[in-house]
């Protein structure tokens, strides 16, 4: 009899950082150019820096631009 065919079972999943380019998030540094999203809506960098509490993309016109 022909043995059964074994599929390997999938990756467990694992934690991965949200790079620049997901949601907004304090601590991460951005680069201009990079997108993220915030309140549901999108924003690009214009300014690399490290983002921190308080400088919400809507908040900080010098730093992120409304798409």
């Amino acid at each position: 009899p022909a043995s059964p065919t074994l599929v390997p079972p999938p990756p467990p999943p694992h934690p991965t950082p949200t790079p620049p380019g997901g949601t907004w998030a304090a601590g991460v540094t951005y680069r201009a150019g990079d997108r993220a999203t915030y309140a549901g809506r999108g924003y690009l960098c214009l300014q690399p820096h490290t983002s921190q509490s308080g400088w919400e993309p809507p908040a900080v016109p010098a730093l992120w631009r409304a798409e």
